[in-house]
């Protein structure tokens, strides 16, 4: 006797209020369409005015709820405006999405104090201060969840010091929050895609792609929407048991990443090996 499963249906975010930072483009916009597209109000922040004002406009336009604010992520007053403006005119937020962040590709014998001090204070420092100003009104919502957004690089050695230790950090941030939040009905997940296609991995330097590429063993780059399918999932109820917890968005890198190219590269040298064999 086969068991027929019930379909399967997306995340229903009606009357909720979703916030993500970092939002006015890349994986930040995808994950504010996904969310206004299942019913939330969501509030769009960054540093990017121009675009953030056309999100918003471009979504209100097709009848979702949404607002843009002006955040920077690393200013404690700017965090404390954010929650002030939330609160008087939406009332109410069930969910924080700490996606802002930079990227410092410098080794340690290239990396400046500034380097260091810009991934700090955006990729960590940033997530802190949206999760500590920005706790209260969750819970007074009644609950819901936090989501940052980390990268492989907080479970893997990346050669960017100061990019890798931000996102070291912000792995370990994620757990001690949950923890402190946990009885505010509060949840508190880190997620960690590995290489997104983007803008801002269009930039990447010469050969980053291609390396990428051969270390994962799905072979590409993951698209915006499949790591914001992941967000969405971590900020609904079908997660409502994961607290504190990690997940790898990367396509087996964390996981297989090394052994993949180990075998690439021996596949490989089979092949150099047979064709001079030959005759």
């Amino acid at each position: 006797m086969s068991l027929q499963r019930e379909p399967s249906h997306p995340p229903d975010f009606r009357e909720k209020v979703a916030l993500v930072t970092g939002s006015a483009s890349g994986l930040g916009s995808a994950a504010v369409r996904l969310f206004a597209a299942r019913g939330a109000s969501v509030v769009i922040c960054d540093l990017r005015e121009h675009d953030g004002e056309r999100l918003a406009a471009e979504l209100r336009a097709s009848g979702h709820s949404a607002k843009f604010l002006t955040l920077d992520v690393a200013s404690e007053d700017g965090w404390r405006r954010v929650a002030q403006t939330v609160t008087a005119e939406l009332g109410a937020l069930h969910i924080l999405v700490n996606n802002a962040g930079v990227i410092a590709r410098q080794a340690i014998m290239e990396a400046t104090l500034n380097d260091w001090h810009r991934a700090m204070d955006v990729n960590v420092t940033g997530a802190f201060l949206g999760s500590r100003e920005l706790a209260p009104l969750i819970r007074d919502s009644g609950g819901g969840a936090i989501v940052n957004v980390s990268s492989t690089a907080g479970l893997i050695a990346h050669q960017d010091v100061a990019y890798t230790a931000s996102k070291w950090a912000l792995r370990g941030l994620t757990k001690a929050v949950a923890l402190d939040l946990v009885h505010w009905n509060i949840r508190v997940n880190s997620v960690h895609p590995a290489t997104i296609s983007t803008a801002l991995t269009d930039a990447a330097p010469i050969g980053h792609l291609e390396a990428n590429r051969r270390a994962i063993p799905m072979g590409r780059e993951a698209s915006a929407d499949e790591v914001a399918e992941v967000i969405l999932f971590l900020a609904s109820d079908r997660s409502s048991f994961m607290t504190g917890a990690e997940l790898a968005v990367d396509g087996g890198l964390s996981t297989a990443g090394v052994a993949w190219m180990r075998g690439q590269i021996q596949a490989e040298s089979v092949d150099r090996s047979e064709a001079h064999a030959k005759p």
